[in-house]
């Protein structure tokens, strides 16, 4: 409930939390989740006295409220943008124009790559990222982006990330998402990009010293 009054005050609404009292109504994903909607990655059930649900437009706008919290959030909108390499990650975006950008945690799972359009729900946590260069060209990769636009990609940037436990939509027409590789179980180490050649053990050989004839007698004795 504490929850619940608080984001009320962000969002410039004095006088939900009184209409909140009593309140145990499941969030917008848990309500999708038991009408059938797919779910990928670990999804925990919310309600909306304990848990935030907010959209990327709100995210945006009161950052210091719910970003580098560590608390659970629900993220309502559309794929805006999705992974079109693994589907590790997704853009969602809300009714206003904010997008936020969702990675799946710890790349434990992934989305269907055909997904884009969709209403979605994720939850899980906000933080604050500083993305290099070269992470920021990777997505733009992924992403599907031309060489030219990926070329121009120049500064890191500070933005909102959202780090996904789970993702939630319509399972309808969905493709099958992209699976995980198995690791290799005695991965060799890399150095400089290279795979180094160990070097084979050879079986060390002691040289054995060459019998020699012993000399013969000529006919005068000698």
């Amino acid at each position: 409930m504490r929850t619940s009054i608080r984001v009320a005050a962000a969002l410039g609404i004095p006088f939900l939390a009184m209409l909140l009292t009593g309140c145990t109504h499941p969030t917008s994903a848990t309500y999708d989740v038991d009408h059938g909607w797919a779910v990928f990655g670990v999804f925990q059930e919310t309600v909306r006295t304990e848990t935030p649900e907010i959209s990327p437009d709100t995210l945006v706008a009161h950052a210091d409220t719910f970003v580098g919290t560590g608390e659970l959030l629900v993220l309502d909108g559309h794929v805006s943008e999705v992974c079109k390499t693994m589907g590790c990650w997704l853009k969602i975006d809300g009714p206003h124009g904010a997008d936020v950008l969702v990675m799946n945690k710890d790349h434990a799972f992934f989305v269907p790559r055909n997904c884009r359009g969709r209403e979605v729900h994720a939850t899980g946590r906000a933080e604050w990222q500083v993305q290099s260069v070269a992470l920021l060209q990777h997505l733009a990769a992924d992403a599907g982006k031309s060489a030219e636009e990926i070329a121009l990609i120049l500064v890191e940037e500070r933005k909102i990330v959202f780090i996904a436990d789970s993702v939630v939509m319509p399972s309808q027409g969905l493709e099958e998402p992209a699976t995980p590789l198995p690791a290799e179980s005695t991965p060799q180490p890399e150095v400089g990009g290279i795979m180094p050649v160990m070097p084979t053990q050879t079986e060390t050989v002691t040289p054995t010293a060459t019998p020699t004839a012993p000399p013969t007698a000529t006919e005068d004795g000698a």
